[in-house]
């Protein structure tokens, strides 16, 4: 009897410890793809909403003006409507139209390097999210384990016990058996590993703060996420907020907005939910931008090209 006892002891110390243990944690540092907005040689020119409304009444469609107020192309698309009216293409006209095309290539990269680091930061979770899946997976599969070999040891004892005829003894070993077993399920359903997720650059908590100016995204991508078309209309970022709310995947003081945390699965699942969001939204900002470019272009062939003049030959 003392043996048995001793046996189911064992047996139940082993999988509170295989079921109770805490699971590893992995650490995914910011070195690797940290975002970088780097210091331009000229801040953007201010906002000017009387001039936008000005180039949609000489007639640039609302979507191609507004897009040029964000990039800072406003000036050259003025220079562009004043050589149209000359009907000519002169020095003027084709340095207006370069400064136009130079700062929507600009504004293509800064979309593309934003694009980019949401990219790379949703890379980051992945990897930590796989690390704690497989974490997960050893955990069930070692507490399945167990649990078989639990089950089996409290079936043959209990059954040794009332063939001997120790009934009273084979109830109580079934009792601890059902006990330990019990505990290996609540282990599966309660817990979770979680690991640690350093982000300073976080361009999630950027966009639900809605600084003035951001530190990692490019000018041109901040204004466009934050320009408001009119006074108390909502801005790109705050319906980006609005659409996380809505899809659940915002909570009240949600760590992802900490710079470093211990974060689970389920955490890491929300995030890359998130960064889908914003990275979808950013991207939409190309299609405003071909339409700048578009109109552009158009402007080009209705103009007549001024005849070079003679050169005397010596």
């Amino acid at each position: 009897m003392r043996a048995a006892r001793a046996w189911i002891a064992a047996g139940f110390a082993a999988v509170l410890l295989a079921g109770c243990a805490a699971a590893p944690t992995r650490d995914i540092g910011t070195s690797f793809c940290a975002a970088r907005v780097e210091r331009r040689a000229a801040p953007l020119p201010p906002m000017n909403p009387a001039l936008t409304q000005s180039l949609v009444t000489q007639g640039l469609s609302r979507d191609a003006a507004q897009m040029a107020e964000v990039i800072g192309a406003l000036d050259g698309l003025q220079g562009l409507l004043a050589a149209e009216r000359r009907r000519s293409v002169d020095v003027q006209f084709l340095l207006a139209r370069q400064a136009v095309t130079d700062r929507v290539l600009l504004a293509t990269l800064d979309v593309n390097a934003s694009l980019a680091a949401i990219d790379c930061e949703g890379e980051r979770g992945d990897s930590l999210r796989g690390q704690l899946q497989r974490i997960e997976a050893r955990r069930a599969r070692n507490l399945g384990l167990a649990s078989i070999l639990l089950g089996a040891t409290t079936a043959a004892l209990s059954g040794g016990l009332g063939l001997a005829g120790i009934d009273r003894a084979g109830d109580i070993v079934g009792i601890i058996g059902g006990t330990a077993e019990a505990t290996i399920g609540g282990a599966l359903l309660y817990g979770s590993a979680s690991g640690r997720l350093r982000t300073r650059s976080n361009l999630l908590g950027e966009i639900l703060q809605h600084p003035e100016e951001s530190r990692l995204f490019p000018p041109t991508v901040w204004r466009y996420l934050t320009r408001r078309e009119e006074p108390g209309a909502r801005s790109i970022a705050e319906e980006i907020v609005a659409n996380w709310q809505s899809a659940g995947l915002l909570r009240e003081n949600d760590p992802l907005m900490d710079p470093e945390g211990e974060f689970t699965v389920s955490d890491l699942e929300r995030r890359d939910g998130m960064l889908d969001l914003l990275e979808a939204r950013i991207a939409l900002m190309s299609r405003d931008l071909r339409v700048l470019l578009e109109e552009v272009m158009e402007r080009m062939p209705s103009l007549a090209i001024r005849p070079a003049r003679n050169v005397a030959r010596p």
